[in-house]
């Protein structure tokens, strides 16, 4: 099936009126993210019961059709590992892309590969072989080849056929319900989940040789960074490398002067950014030690440790009998936040509470 390739309103409504009566569809995206903070669309690929559509965002507004068709609640949209595409389609439409159904989420849920890639499942599966011919492709150059499209056009190819398979292998184990709480979960996630402007510090690399007042400068530092690449849709890496951060951390500068001789400062950044991350840095250096953050992590106690393997031990032979990964039902960060007490966590809510869940907190030491 040829791909067709919709470039203007008119083509994108006959499209949008050819799928809204059908029940599925599937969806994929291209997009870019290298240089920038938010993901830039290049193209949204759609494919229906005959037809496969590469739109092109890039060439019109599709903002007004492809919002009302992808958060239409009558149709199930059909991805494969969603979450990067939800979230550079709600940034795109403005509208959240609901119900859906993932094929890699179907997959985990019945077999121990908990993160199988498309182009794996399709061999698997229908016995295809996908080209990689285009994986580096740049989807906001123009105009785009006809290997490019095809290329595309097969990320959602094959979608529906395999959505079909696994409704019938998936209600076959009894296991429809958990794949319903599963997308109803992607599809109430944030958009652009991040840990938030106050814990964005922990993913600075080279963090963990500092202590005390360096960490509060680098933890104040990291937010000013973040609110710099959100400002200008640039990478952290651009606005300020993760090696800046901590040596600015380290030796925390106390004026401008002394804040030009870290790296390449004055090559990054015009005069007014630099009394910015000044006035930042000299207010960090004057936080009380109450308020400085830490990276000690809480050691286990005896008992505890001896629940915590206890708890990977239960979580091990229930994946077994299921035949599914470990990961899926609790990964070990989420058991040892269990056994410290911590309540708020997957694997004590919905089908994996029944499943699982209930016999854990059974382990967990009393009083936790």
């Amino acid at each position: 099936m040829t791909p067709e390739l919709i470039e203007s309103p008119a083509a994108l409504a006959a499209l949008c009126d050819e799928l809204k009566t059908q029940d599925c569809i599937a969806v994929d995206t291209e997009f870019a993210r290298e240089r920038t903070y938010f993901p830039h669309i290049g193209l949204i690929q759609i494919a229906g019961n005959g037809q496969i559509a590469c739109i092109d965002p890039l060439a019109f507004d599709v903002k007004p059709q492809l919002s009302e068709l992808l958060s239409s609640n009558s149709i199930t949209k059909v991805f494969h590992a969603c979450p990067q595409d939800l979230e550079v389609l709600e940034l795109t439409l403005g509208e959240k892309t609901c119900p859906l159904f993932d094929t890699q989420v179907a997959t985990a849920l019945m077999n121990d590969d908990h993160q199988i890639s498309y182009a794996r499942l399709v061999e698997k599966e229908l016995n295809i072989q996908l080209p990689k011919s285009q994986t580096r492709t740049d989807w906001l150059k123009r105009p785009l080849t006809e290997a490019q499209l095809e290329y595309a056009a097969d990320d959602v190819r094959y979608l529906l056929s395999l959505y079909k398979q696994q409704l019938g292998e998936l209600a076959a184990l009894g296991r429809s319900q958990w794949m319903r709480e599963e997308c109803e979960r992607l599809c109430s996630a944030t958009l652009n989940n991040q840990d938030g402007l106050s814990n964005c510090w922990t993913r600075v690399k080279g963090k963990e040789r500092l202590r005390g007042i360096e960490l509060a400068v680098l933890q104040d530092v990291a937010v000013w960074r973040e609110q710099q690449a959100i400002a200008k849709d640039r990478t952290r890496r651009r606005i300020l490398p993760d090696d800046h951060v901590v040596q600015i951390a380290v030796k925390r500068p106390k004026n401008i002067s002394e804040l030009t001789r870290i790296g390449r400062m004055q090559k990054l950044f015009g005069m007014s950014e630099m009394e910015s991350l000044s006035e930042t840095i000299c207010s960090a250096s004057s936080k009380p030690e109450s308020e400085w953050p830490t990276l000690k992590r809480r050691q286990l106690t005896l008992d505890q440790s001896a629940a915590l393997s206890a708890v990977l031990d239960a979580l091990g032979k229930k994946a077994s009998e299921l035949g599914i990964s470990q990961g899926i039902l609790c990964n070990r960060k989420d058991a040892e936040k269990l056994i410290l007490g911590k309540r708020d966590l997957q694997v004590l809510r919905g089908w994996r509470l029944d499943c699982i869940g209930n016999r854990l907190l059974e382990l967990v030491p009393a009083g936790q």
